[in-house]
């Protein structure tokens, strides 16, 4: 019997499905691996947050209600408490950990580095004859969150009792910074951002420290 083989048209029509095949192939895996990798992105991203989130609230929750004279020395004692539009000072409590512990000032701001933008917080000891801020260029840090582009700092409180009225109104609801140099406020709101976008608002409960409570910078994490 004679054999009859394919012929060319049937080869190229063959050829033609199975590089359709292919194509559609490494598209779909592609589209698979772009998807795995966003999700992991994601995914880091939350972790990034839920660990800053924490320890912003550990370290920002605890501020120091102790006054000190004005930077002039000319007015009313104010509270070591400074929040602008786009940093954050304060003296309050150093969490537990090993080595270190007790009050210390606090400096919370977006740090330009080697790496790219950081939300960088500084710390040192604090004593009761320290009556400003250090030098933050001499002091410790940590690196809250890599790749942060801004901070916004807001804030609220109610008026004191006896607060007047007329041209000294108590700020009303979320300000940017805080203008009253002489009061806590009760709340903070940090608005972070990094390159993805904006992260949900942090809102962090202030409890003012009083007098006496972990006075002193301890050795030992106590």
């Amino acid at each position: 019997m004679r054999q009859r083989g394919f012929t060319l048209v049937e080869i190229l029509v063959a050829v033609s499905l199975l590089s359709i095949i292919m194509v559609a192939l490494g598209s779909a895996m592609r589209t698979v691996a772009q998807t795995e990798a966003r999700v992991d992105q994601r995914a880091q991203r939350t972790d990034d947050m839920r660990v800053a989130v924490r320890l912003l609230r550990q370290v920002a929750g605890r501020v120091s209600g102790r006054k000190v004279p004005s930077p002039d020395g000319a007015g009313s004692p104010v509270v070591a408490f400074r929040a602008a539009g786009a940093s954050l000072e304060w003296v309050g409590i150093m969490p537990a950990r090993p080595g270190a512990g007790g009050r210390s000032f606090f400096r919370l701001q977006v740090e330009k580095s080697p790496a790219g933008s950081e939300l960088v917080l500084r710390y040192a000891p604090w004593s009761p004859e320290a009556q400003k801020p250090p030098d933050w260029s001499r002091t410790d840090s940590v690196v809250v969150g890599r790749g942060i582009s801004s901070l916004e700092v807001w804030a609220e409180g109610r008026p004191p009792p006896g607060r007047g009225q007329g041209a000294d109104v108590w700020p009303r609801g979320w300000v940017a910074g805080w203008p009253e140099a002489e009061h806590l406020p009760e709340r903070l709101r940090l608005q972070l951002a990094d390159e993805t976008g904006p992260w949900p608002p942090v809102v962090i409960a202030v409890f003012a420290l009083t007098q006496g409570a972990g006075d002193g910078f301890t050795l030992g994490g106590s």
